[in-house]
């Protein structure tokens, strides 16, 4: 009875701190994932247009080390973690995926985003904060128990991160897709254009009050040119990606931030791919879309389809 209670208590414990701890756990298995990866294997990073834009199952053998609001540092960050955990040559390609406001964004300069996504997945793993000088302190457990012994922690992270790995991919029964704006029930095919029109600017709104930080493009130019070396050090072929979104969400985005993604690529010395689905928008219905920016599933196969016939599987 005592051994059976101690079971129940253990798993009650690891309930909690994988809903408390999703993004963390989703995270790190995938950079831990990286140690299995065969040769010829596809590795993926980019924030929430990746983990919303790539089918991971669609190749051979793809890992998605992407997260919401992940930015170019952090991109270079777990592509390092992942090719060096991996044995030589796993990796023949890397898709970094991006957004219009990508060449803008710091996520340590963000006041708000840094005291979520830092603080709760960034920090614990890389013990990184960026630009961040004194970074929040949460523990991972707070809220569930700090007097909780180190081997049940452990035991609890793992049962957690071995539950992801077997789904294999982020959104799934236990984290099914959402969208940004409540939809009243339903998708974004279904929403009016007029109110599918208001979403897209203000979505297009928030991405281009970042245009004005001028000095994170120049950090990213160094960045991902230190990002693109690495990769060519390890005879990895880049791919820089922007995944499609809506006709509501592309009115709206200021010009300069599509010339700012130009201009970051042009500033790297390294050749690139590079593939801008908005270049092609014919090819996405509304049904591809859960609202303005973000790509439902079938979306994200035609995306990945598309990107697996232009650079392999």
């Amino acid at each position: 009875m005592e051994i059976y209670e101690t079971s129940q208590a253990i798993q009650f414990l690891a309930t909690q701190f994988f809903r408390q701890n999703y993004d963390y756990l989703w995270l790190r298995a995938m950079l831990e994932k990286c140690a299995l990866a065969p040769t010829g294997s596809t590795l993926v990073t980019g924030s929430s247009h990746a983990l919303n834009g790539i089918q991971e199952t669609a190749w051979n053998h793809a890992i998605n080390c992407s997260m919401h609001s992940q930015d170019l540092y952090y991109d270079y960050q777990c592509a390092k973690k992942a090719i060096f955990s991996a044995a030589a040559g796993a990796f023949t390609r890397c898709f970094i995926v991006m957004g219009y406001y990508i060449a803008y964004q710091d996520l340590s300069r963000s006041k708000v985003s840094r005291e979520t996504v830092i603080t709760n997945v960034y920090y614990p793993i890389f013990q990184d904060a960026h630009n961040w000088e004194n970074p929040s302190q949460r523990a991972l457990w707070d809220g569930i128990g700090d007097a909780i012994p180190y081997p049940i922690r452990k035991l609890c992270e793992q049962a957690g991160m071995k539950k992801l790995l077997e789904y294999g991919s982020y959104y799934s029964e236990i984290r099914p897709r959402g969208t940004l704006f409540d939809l009243k029930g339903r998708i974004w095919a279904q929403v009016p254009e007029v109110q599918r029109m208001a979403m897209g600017q203000a979505r297009a709104a928030d991405h281009n009050k970042i245009f004005q930080h001028k000095e994170s493009l120049e950090e990213n130019k160094k960045i991902l040119t230190e990002y693109l070396a690495f990769l060519g050090e390890h005879k990895i072929l880049p791919v820089v990606v922007i995944t499609p979104f809506t006709p509501e969400y592309n009115h709206f985005i200021l010009p300069e931030m599509k010339a700012g993604v130009l201009e970051l690529l042009d500033a790297v010395p390294q050749d690139v791919h590079y593939v801008d689905f908005n270049q092609a928008l014919e090819l996405f219905d509304p049904e591809d879309f859960m609202d303005t920016d973000h790509l439902s599933a079938t979306g994200a196969e035609k995306v990945s389809r598309l990107l697996i016939e232009m650079f392999g599987k």
